[in-house]
């Protein structure tokens, strides 16, 4: 009788302690319960709470900014690959000619050797005639990929910035990842480099020019020569000149990186 007293006088205290413990957790939750009632803030993190529209309204502004800003040298670029490319491959097909011989020519070249009794020489491609196909190929094929990386870039600026912002916390949260993407791929950066290629085309393309002339004639040869230097100096003073001048308003896309 005693061992059964004593043990139903230790479990009381247990009992009174879980029981407090539990009146202790009920009381917490219903304190939270009371503040989160009474946060002010509660009604804005719904997933359809206004501020939501607002912070897409707002982004939408600066994406669109960006998006515009970037659209417009990939349309400029896609406009001058065109022409550019034209105008190349009109100068390819005319100098297509030195790669190979006449074959009128070469007819009346192996008649006039079997009358005199001399040895028919085959043609050969000449060293500059070389120079100026690699050249201008070389040229050529820079500016199909500027092309293709223009058309690209138009894809990804439009995925970049859809039509519709949205209106709750997904779309928000949406928005934040192609922005965090966009910073971490470094989506401007390799927009703004696609010209480079175009411009590298360009400069082949003069290079090549001033060896074709310079066979033909050689005071046209310096013409496009001291034409060409000319052009890179003040691409080259443009691409320095934010260096030293932060507010200098000229820059190539190479100031940029």
């Amino acid at each position: 009788m005693q061992t059964e007293e004593q043990g139903t006088t230790n479990r009381q205290p247990a009992e009174n302690s879980s029981s407090a413990t539990e009146a202790g957790s009920s009381g917490d939750n219903g304190l939270k319960s009371e503040d989160d009632n009474h946060n002010p803030y509660r009604k804005h993190i719904q997933p359809d709470s206004k501020i939501w529209s607002i912070y897409l309204e707002e982004a939408e502004k600066v994406d669109k900014e960006l998006a515009a800003s970037l659209q417009v040298g990939v349309d400029q670029l896609l406009i001058f690959a065109g022409l550019f490319g034209a105008i190349l491959t009109a100068f390819l097909i005319q100098n297509r000619k030195d790669l190979q011989g006449d074959p009128v020519e070469e007819i009346l070249q192996v008649l006039q050797n079997q009358f005199a009794g001399t040895t028919f020489q085959p043609f050969e491609v000449s060293k500059s005639a070389l120079i100026v196909n690699y050249l201008w190929f070389t040229s050529l094929g820079l500016t199909l990929v500027s092309a293709l990386g223009a058309v690209l870039a138009r894809e990804w600026l439009a995925k970049y910035n859809p039509v519709s912002p949205g209106i709750c916390s997904s779309d928000a949260c949406q928005r934040l990842l192609r922005f965090k993407r966009a910073r971490q791929w470094r989506l401007g950066s390799v927009v703004t480099g696609i010209p480079l290629l175009i411009q590298l085309a360009l400069f082949l393309f003069s290079a090549g020019l001033v060896v074709f002339t310079w066979n033909n004639s050689v005071a046209l040869g310096v013409l496009v020569l001291f034409l060409t230097i000319f052009a890179i100096v003040l691409y080259m003073m443009a691409t320095i000149s934010p260096l030293f001048s932060p507010a200098c308003p000229f820059e190539t896309p190479i100031s940029r990186f």
